[in-house]
């Protein structure tokens, strides 16, 4: 009875200590999403944990004129993260999610899937951006770097877009209505299948690239735009931001659902 306690015991502890290992490899390497309930709330703040860095999902008001839900944020199995727009009734909603870390000066690279960027539904806008204000640093109209995919209703321009770059100044600059301090608005005739979007930022330059197919930090090809904007301390933001992502609508609500995959993003301080 003894020997058989003790088999017990040790396949007992071993049981645990494998749980254990499984835990801990799923919290370092797997992408997931927590829920917490908020103090004196009945909503829910969830959290995303993708790519290395923890992402707050937004829960309510955001971009455009849809509200943030969180069920439209998924990981699927190969770790590719989707972001959607979806209608529930007569209700749409959209998708946003902002790092809880702030990243300065150095590269950010998006990877995604799908040409369905370059034709988007005609309010919808894709936003890949550090922005200060989520971090209090700075307000409406400072402190953003923007890539964007949309053609924005036709509202802004003559002539067809479906993308831009876009520059805010930093804490203190904000120009007059808010405009920004740069920006170049574009039509991408090429829509490739994959799409790398990347910005190089410092204290006086940043460089905008999107780009077909795959590309590694550090490798510029098969460029569709590349644009820079030279600046100064006063015209480019100076301070470490939160890094953000959403899908949304501009002025009306969409006609079409909508789904980005967004295979990857990587961060490399300068």
């Amino acid at each position: 009875m003894k020997g058989n306690m003790r088999v017990r015991r040790i396949a007992l502890i071993a049981f645990l200590l494998v749980g254990m290992a499984a835990g801990s490899a799923f919290c370092l390497g797997s992408p997931h999403i927590l829920k917490a309930s908020t103090a004196g709330s009945a909503s829910e703040a969830s959290v995303l944990h993708w790519m290395g860095h923890s992402w707050n999902i937004t829960n309510g008001g955001m971009a455009g004129v849809l509200k943030g839900n969180p069920s439209n944020i998924s990981v699927d199995s190969k770790g590719y993260l989707h972001l959607h727009i979806t209608q529930n009734g007569t209700t749409w909603t959209g998708s946003e999610v902002f790092t809880q870390d702030k990243m300065g000066f150095g590269t950010f690279q998006w990877q995604i899937q799908g040409n369905n960027i370059y034709a988007m539904d005609p309010p919808i806008v894709l936003g890949l951006f550090p922005y200060g204000p989520k971090a209090g640093i700075g307000g409406d109209a400072e402190d953003e770097l923007d890539i964007e995919f949309s053609n924005w209703n036709g509202t802004f321009h003559a002539t067809p877009v479906n993308a831009d770059f876009t520059v805010y100044p930093a804490t203190g600059h904000r120009r007059p209505k808010g405009e920004s301090q740069w920006e170049d608005n574009f039509y991408a005739s090429s829509s490739p299948n994959y799409t790398t979007a990347r910005i190089e930022w410092n204290s006086t330059r940043v460089v905008f690239t999107i780009m077909g197919g795959l590309q590694p930090i550090g490798t510029t090809a098969n460029v569709i735009k590349q644009d820079t904007f030279d600046g100064n301390a006063a015209t480019i933001p100076q301070q470490a931001m939160p890094v953000g992502m959403n899908l949304w609508s501009f002025k009306s609500e969409p006609t079409h659902p909508w789904d980005i995959i967004i295979q990857s993003f990587q961060y490399i301080s300068q």
